[in-house]
């Protein structure tokens, strides 16, 4: 148990997290499933990797114990909210597409 915090409202945080940053993706217009073939898809979608993202961040903030400046639940829904608005603008930014064939005959 964290201090402050239960097992139980951890787990709670963690959905809310996961919910909001699905519902924020899914109103930005984020494709719900990437294209086919799934295997080597690198375009980002609603069910992936939005909810592992959200799940990443929210764990960081606890381990950073930001829950001692806002209550658990607000920061849940902080993250899901930075979470949609992460993987609808800044996620091929930071994480690139790996180079097409063509791209590689080109240089």
């Amino acid at each position: 148990m964290i201090v402050g915090i239960s097992e139980i409202s951890i787990i709670i945080d963690y959905l809310v997290a996961i919910l909001i940053a699905i519902f924020v993706a899914f109103l930005l217009k984020v494709p719900l499933l990437p294209d086919k073939p799934y295997l080597y898809s690198f375009k980002a979608s609603v069910l992936f990797p939005t909810p592992i993202f959200a799940l990443g961040l929210f764990s960081f903030s606890l381990l950073l114990e930001l829950y001692n400046f806002i209550s658990d639940i607000y920061l849940a829904i902080i993250v899901g909210i930075f979470s949609g608005f992460f993987i609808k603008y800044i996620f091929n930014l930071v994480f690139p597409p790996p180079p097409t064939s063509n791209e590689l005959e080109d240089v």
